[in-house]
């Protein structure tokens, strides 16, 4: 008996989309069939679109901890190398904010879900970018040799330029060098030393140190006491 000519008329399309459709099916079945589980990943935190002239002014934790839940067949082709989640300021404005994490913000395949995030909101400060110019002070220690005292101290530049938060330059008067030492000096000397910059958030617009003069001069004899009258 033959077929009718419904059945046989583009029969090869007709078999090529039956057996998408059965591979399709398997696939799907076999998903289905497939165990999950879920594994906690500690990713890196990574900053990305801060505002012109804007910086992070506040210590940011570098790493957040994820749980994924995903089929073995996932994690097996996971890469956690290549995992971070992403801190996204393009919308920041300036002081203390707080960004929620969400699990858009991890960078998973399709089949991986993020189910949470450790800790989920990141506290931090937003500040404006600015420079400032402040003279050096430098930092004396010790004692030079006996019968000699420190006459004058100066730097060479007398001023530094850095540049940092508004809120911590607006703070700021001077700037200090690392200690110099004069223990033991017979005479006048110059010698280089650095700006001591604590602030993380601060950097020098200009090499990292300055020479110190520190002059020296004797130490000028104590007057002899006048003497008295005698009466008689």
């Amino acid at each position: 008996m033959a077929l009718p000519r419904f059945l046989v008329r583009n029969a090869g399309s007709k078999l090529l989309a039956l057996a998408i459709a059965l591979a399709l099916w398997f696939s799907l079945s076999g998903e289905r069939r497939e165990r999950t589980s879920e594994r906690t990943y500690h990713v890196p935190l990574s900053i990305v679109n801060i505002p012109a002239h804007s910086l992070v002014a506040s210590a940011m934790p570098p790493s957040v901890d994820v749980r994924l839940r995903a089929p073995f067949t996932a994690f097996r082709q996971l890469e956690p190398d290549r995992l971070e989640a992403v801190l996204d300021l393009k919308e920041a404005a300036p002081g203390d904010r707080v960004y929620r994490l969400t699990p858009d913000d991890v960078n998973v395949p399709p089949e991986v879900e993020v189910i949470s995030i450790s800790p989920q909101e990141i506290p931090f400060r937003l500040d404006t970018l600015e420079e400032k110019t402040l003279p050096v002070v430098p930092a004396v220690v010790g004692e030079p040799a006996p019968g000699l005292r420190v006459a004058g101290v100066r730097s060479e530049p007398p001023t530094v330029r850095l540049t940092g938060p508004a809120t911590v330059l607006a703070r700021m008067t001077e700037v200090a060098t690392v200690p110099v030492s004069v223990a033991g000096r017979t005479a006048t000397f110059t010698i280089p030393a650095a700006i001591a910059v604590s602030d993380p958030t601060l950097r020098l617009r200009q090499a990292p140190g300055v020479a110190v003069t520190v002059r020296l001069e004797p130490v000028a004899p104590a007057e002899a006491p006048t003497p008295g009258k005698v009466g008689g």
